[in-house]
């Protein structure tokens, strides 16, 4: 099992700020805020992979799923750091782990299911031999069974 608030499990880091509106009644960064800051991870993530593959048009990346473990409370104001990495490349899919970060602190992992998709067709393609080699760097160390 990966330990997720082990930083050196990531490659890719993305950051994201706190925002007023992100806090609940009770001061607490609330669920939604953390989808939105694993997809600032996701999407810098998947532009670095194949430029722009996360436009929504031609070919490129969806999300299929996501799942969030919440850790850790966050607050106001803070700054959030979102490590990603790839932890299975599938036939047309891709496993990521994410681990967010609120001023140093672990306050939640992610992992989603994002699908390589002709978009205007709405289908699944094989993930191209370039997209496959620019995804193994970025490869979680238990994962490499490092």
């Amino acid at each position: 099992m990966t330990d997720l608030q082990d930083i050196s499990q990531f490659r890719f880091w993305s950051n994201d700020t706190v925002r007023f509106a992100d806090i609940d009644r009770y001061g607490h960064v609330n669920n939604v805020a953390f989808a939105v800051y694993a997809e600032t991870g996701r999407v810098e993530f998947a532009e670095v992979i194949a430029p722009g593959s996360a436009d929504g048009r031609g070919v490129g990346w969806v999300i299929a799923r996501l799942n969030i473990n919440y850790r850790n409370q966050a607050h106001y104001p803070g700054l959030i750091r979102i490590g990603t990495a790839v932890e299975k490349i599938g036939r047309s899919s891709v496993v990521l782990k994410q681990g967010l970060f609120c001023n140093d602190v672990f306050c939640a992992d992610t992992e989603s299911v994002i699908v390589w998709i002709d978009v205007e067709a709405g289908l699944a393609l094989p993930l191209p031999e370039a997209v496959r080699d620019a995804l193994k760097p970025y490869m979680l160390k238990s994962s490499l069974g490092a």
